[in-house]
């Protein structure tokens, strides 16, 4: 894909070899890796009004008459950064309280109500942005409820950052993908070895 002239990532690409998380909180793990990527830059830059809006019409959650504008963009990347600071919490990080304020107004906005049923949910009764951006949070607040949220991890890279499902049986996956980010790294350590090696 082609934003405002500069290549995009695309996220299917790079998550192809990390499984995706179950369900519906798929949906938010990639809203959250949503990022852009520029020949030359190594770390990703926030996505484009473009592949946001995009993102939200592919995802059913956006209407093709919806608009979304750059007041729209600003409040989409306050969000992804507070999921992010939810997933980091998934580690032991506290949840800065501005970053749940931010979640809790898109709740607020979105107008979220409970619908019993099988299985349960939380339905935005506003339309829209509003309405898109509350079905994400829906999802992420029922699976806090259900524990699946508790596996979701940053990839240890640095320049990647990339959420990932953690599916290994002791919980202890670093990589949002082995043979990408883990092999970097492990190549870098390596490196650093030999560096200090030669040093010593």
């Amino acid at each position: 894909m082609v934003y405002g002239g500069t290549v995009s990532f695309d996220i299917r690409e790079h998550e192809a070899e990390t499984p995706a998380a179950p369900g519906e909180l798929e949906l938010v793990q990639r809203f959250m890796n949503l990022h852009e990527h520029i020949p030359g830059e190594t770390r990703p830059l926030p996505p484009p009004r473009e592949m946001l809006g995009s993102f939200l019409r592919e995802r059913g959650l956006l209407r093709e008459r919806d608009r979304f504008g750059e007041a729209d963009r600003a409040t989409a990347l306050e969000l992804i950064d507070a999921l992010h600071a939810s997933v980091r919490a998934n580690a032991g990080e506290p949840v800065p309280a501005a970053r749940v304020a931010v979640i809790d107004e898109v709740a607020r906005r979105a107008g979220l109500r409970p619908r019993f049923g099988d299985p349960p949910a939380l339905v935005p009764t506003a339309t829209g942005v509003a309405g898109a951006l509350g079905r994400i949070v829906a999802v992420a607040f029922l699976a806090e409820l259900d524990g699946s949220w508790r596996h979701l991890k940053e990839c240890a890279n640095t320049d990647c950052r990339s959420v990932f499902f953690d599916r290994s049986k002791n919980h202890s996956g670093r990589w949002c993908s082995m043979a990408e980010c883990g092999n970097r790294a492990k190549v870098r350590a390596w490196r650093e070895r030999q560096r200090a090696d030669d040093r010593s």
